[in-house]
């Protein structure tokens, strides 16, 4: 109701402010303007406390802008000063306008964070676009009216800055689509763009200043945020957005490739053509894009970096209990066998035998049971749970994989592996014996170990059936809830 009440009376007031005669037109355009301040704190109020900030630094920026209208009235009107231009309230409005595109800017962020790459592309876009606009149609409608640099620089920022916002707010806005608030802010900011644009282009042919019908833009940017604060999604609009595709197509790093150009040789080609151009913008514009641009190459990198390595982890480890699966293990087991064969023997100079490498393939005993009676969910918590106790039994550089279904293999090499092994048999004995809770019960679970010791001349697979036939051999002698050991 707040909301709807206050679109109609402030939009009423913009409708009627070319109706009224220019000393009454005061009135209405203080209203809208110090009507947007409490539009903005109950905008603040209804935000989390942590999703404030940017709301805070609009209110900041609209009280700052409305301390310089009030400072250009009095300089104009105010007793004493007739006939004032109102330049001094010139650094307010600068202010004014920083703060409200730092609101912006967090907004941006904050929605955006899960679409960074977006929110760089459609930056980029709109501050090629808004450079060509400042070259090709404003400085030269600037330059012809003899606005000084003073007054040319801060506009010059205030169109990229506002153009680059304006783009980022825009993508985020797409993304979300179900929140009116964005929409609204966007809005806000393309009419503040849109009122600097025909600020420059349009002035009134009597005063030479810009043409007093120009401040309905401006008056629609204040209800728009108005009304975005007042807008019940006024409060999602900082939370993060949903992550789009990020697909970097050949046609979009085309567009791309050509939003990067289109300042620079638009600017060349008005310097070949003799035509006023801006040294500035072309310095500036470079400035602010290329590292956009290389932010964005980064991202993708880094993004195919992360992909190739999770594609590799799937490729070389078990999904449930993250180690090593029966691939990676085989891998490892012939890179450690081609060592030995490579590595002589200090003392003869040959090979060390089957004496640095060994193996030891376990399996579970009792995993059915729980499996079948505790059902499949708990008999895969049982099996991340003793994948994580063997490798706590083991050296860090010991590998440890899943090698199929509850069977695992423990690959050590040392110059006594049999030392290494009595080691790590020991621990797993301890391990055995200590209880597991799965799926809220208390079950015991028992291991038969196969070890065999590596001949280099031998493969991985026979290595491999080697120890597994010991596994076998032990497993005949077995009860739940030990350890039995058996050597190839």
């Amino acid at each position: 109701m707040v909301l709807r009440w206050y679109a109609v009376v402030s939009f009423a007031l913009v409708a009627g402010y070319p109706l009224l005669s220019y000393d009454a037109r005061t009135a209405p355009f203080l209203l809208v303007t110090l009507g947007a301040v409490p539009a903005v704190l109950i905008g603040v109020r209804r935000s989390p406390r942590t999703a404030r900030l940017p709301w805070w630094l609009l209110l900041s920026g609209l009280v700052t802008f409305n301390a310089g209208n009030l400072v250009w009235l009095w300089m104009i009107y105010g007793e004493g000063r007739p006939g004032g231009d109102g330049s001094v309230a010139e650094p307010l409005f600068n202010l004014a306008n920083l703060l409200l595109l730092a609101g912006s800017v967090v907004v941006v962020l904050r929605r955006g964070r899960r679409d960074v790459g977006g929110i760089i592309d459609s930056a980029i876009t709109a501050l090629a676009l808004g450079g060509l606009l400042w070259d090709a149609v404003l400085l030269p409608q600037l330059t012809a009216v003899g606005t000084p640099m003073s007054t040319q620089a801060p506009m010059f920022i205030d169109v990229l800055v506002m153009a680059g916002s304006l783009g980022a707010l825009l993508r985020i806005s797409l993304v979300a689509r179900r929140l009116p608030a964005l929409w609204l802010l966007a809005g806000g900011t393309g009419a503040g763009l849109l009122g600097n644009v025909l600020s420059a282009l349009i002035l009134d042919p009597a005063t030479g200043v810009r043409a007093d019908w120009i401040t309905m833009v401006y008056l629609v940017g204040y209800s728009l945020l108005g009304c975005a604060a007042l807008h019940p999604s006024s409060a999602l609009i900082t939370l993060p957005g949903p992550p789009p595709a990020d697909d970097l197509t050949p046609a979009r790093l085309t567009f791309l490739g050509v939003m990067t150009a289109l300042v620079p040789v638009v600017g060349g080609g008005r310097v070949i053509l003799g035509l006023p151009t801006d040294g500035l913008l072309i310095a500036v514009g470079s400035a602010v894009v290329i590292p956009l641009v290389m932010v964005r190459v980064a991202r993708l990198a880094g993004q195919r970096r992360r992909a190739e390595q999770a594609l590799l982890r799937m490729a070389t480890h078990d999904a449930l209990t993250g180690l090593p699966n029966r691939a990676a293990c085989l891998d490892r087991l012939e890179t450690d066998l081609g060592r030995l064969r490579a590595e002589p023997d200090p003392a003869t100079g040959r090979a060390p035998g089957g004496t640095g490498l060994a193996v030891l393939f376990t399996d579970l005993d009792g995993f059915k049971p729980v499996n079948d009676r505790l059902g499949h969910a708990a008999g895969d918590e049982l099996l991340i749970a003793v994948a994580t106790r063997l490798r706590a039994c083991v050296r860090e550089h010991d590998l440890v994989s899943r090698f199929g279904g509850d069977e695992f293999v423990i690959v050590c090499r040392d110059s006594d592996p049999a030392a290494t092994v009595d080691a790590i048999c020991a621990r797993i004995r301890e391990m055995v014996e200590l209880p597991l809770t799965v799926a809220g019960e208390t079950v015991r679970i028992g291991l038969s170990v196969g070890v065999a010791y590596a001949d280099p001349a031998a493969g991985a697979d026979e290595v491999i059936g080697r120890a597994d036939l010991a596994m076998y051999a032990a497993k005949q002698s077995k009860s739940i809830g030990t350890l039995s050991l058996a050597l190839a």
